[in-house]
């Protein structure tokens, strides 16, 4: 299944909270993703609905697929942006170009350009890549 930068975007400010002990909660999110609470409200339903977050009462964790979901589109991000610097391009402009597509690129292609590259354990901006 297909994910948007959007969604992706819900699941990284939700697991921050999470990976500190805390359950994310519905007006910290909207705040964090710069939108109304309803709009957050909206969305947060979407991901349950998709299985990727859990709601109680106000209280919003990442599920063990919603985690999955943020390393494989991390490392698609990363391998792809490594992959437009060995081009020629800077590493700003190579971030810039790889969120236009990395999320629609299939592992398959991910993790035969992570091999073409040499297994790199770090992106050009010298983040681990997962």
């Amino acid at each position: 299944m297909r994910y948007s930068h959007r969604e992706l975007q819900y699941l990284l400010v939700i697991k921050r909270y999470n990976d500190s002990g805390k359950p994310a909660r519905l007006t910290a999110i909207a705040k964090d993703v710069k939108v109304a609470p309803a709009s957050a409200f909206e969305e947060l339903n979407h991901l349950a609905e998709k299985g990727l977050v859990t709601k109680d009462k106000n209280e919003i964790w990442i599920t063990d697929e919603g985690k999955q979901y943020i390393m494989k589109a991390i490392r698609a991000h990363r391998v792809i942006e490594s992959f437009l610097v060995k081009l020629g391009m800077s590493k700003d402009e190579a971030c810039k170009y790889s969120k236009q597509f990395d999320l629609m690129v299939p592992e398959e292609i991910i993790e035969k350009l992570y091999i073409f590259l040499g297994k790199p354990s770090n992106c050009p901006h010298g983040e681990e890549i997962p």
